[in-house]
């Protein structure tokens, strides 16, 4: 099998409750997209799904691929959103192959089992909250779940020839697989949009957005490396090196890209995409 679609999917915790008082407007569009993406993944009916996400467990230098049988928690952000719980199971077997076929292309790849493999390895909002919205899949998929370093923050562009390499890596092991796979990257965009947000202000941020949603739509590298990356360090983007996985997976494989919304509800920027695999 290959994968059937991929998409990329905000993990801002305001996206998970439009009754909020007071919920920017771009919040409560985000989250319709986000029940729209839902609906349209159930229709894949995907037996698998690949997840990845900058704010999970993250090692220094190399990508992670959890372990463990399962993950569980809430996306509780600033000591709120306790309430929007997730619970999923990871395919085991497969992860460790996964790991496996990685060593063996010799890439700084490791392995995560928190506390003990036989137990669910804890999730925040990088994890729950774009799962929160597929807790209903009929068809029950199990899960992969693979963290990013923390050398994404201040070694990004060193980082995007290994990580393009990586997503083909994937795919190849994806296609191997007698599975129906759906990959997301969680990831939201810019972090630099309001002078009263933790990161300040940056006249980039914008400009940075527009790049990633003019790559989002197209998949065309150039948008995604040569005229964004001159914009990284002011911008802040958490979701960048989930971006340059995608297009080492699927660029050239025969996907439709569409961009759902792409919009700044917050000091941060979000985008809802989504990619058709063509028949």
């Amino acid at each position: 099998m290959v994968v059937v679609g991929a998409y990329i999917l905000p993990h801002g915790a305001l996206v998970l409750d439009p009754a909020v008082d007071n919920l920017p407007k771009e919040a409560i569009k985000l989250h319709h997209a986000m029940n729209e993406m839902a609906k349209t993944i159930e229709d894949l009916k995907p037996d698998l799904i690949f997840i990845t996400t900058p704010h999970s467990i993250a090692l220094s230098n190399d990508f992670g691929i959890y372990l463990n049988k399962g993950g569980s928690g809430s996306a509780e952000w600033d000591n709120k959103y306790k309430k929007f719980k997730v619970q999923v199971e990871f395919d085991q077997k497969i992860s460790n192959d996964l790991l496996d076929y990685l060593l063996d292309k010799e890439t700084a790849v490791h392995g995560i089992a928190t506390f003990t493999p036989g137990i669910d390895a804890p999730f925040r909002w990088g994890e729950a909250v774009p799962l929160w919205f597929l807790r209903k899949l009929s068809t029950k998929p199990k899960y992969i779940l693979m963290s990013q370093p923390l050398r994404r923050l201040d070694e990004t562009k060193e980082l995007i020839p290994e990580t393009l390499t990586l997503g083909n890596d994937l795919r190849l092991f994806f296609e191997s697989l007698e599975k129906r796979i759906v990959v997301i990257i969680s990831a939201d965009l810019g972090h630099t949009h309001q002078e009263n947000g933790p990161y300040g202000f940056s006249e980039e941020a914008e400009p940075f957005d527009k790049l990633m949603e003019k790559w989002a739509g197209t998949l065309d590298e150039k948008y995604l490396i040569r005229k964004a990356v001159p914009k990284l360090d002011k911008a802040l983007c958490c979701g960048y090196i989930g971006f340059v996985l995608l297009q080492g997976m699927i660029n050239g494989k025969g996907f439709t890209p569409e961009v759902i919304t792409r919009t700044t509800p917050s000091y941060y920027g979000m985008m809802v995409t989504r990619y058709t695999k063509n028949d």
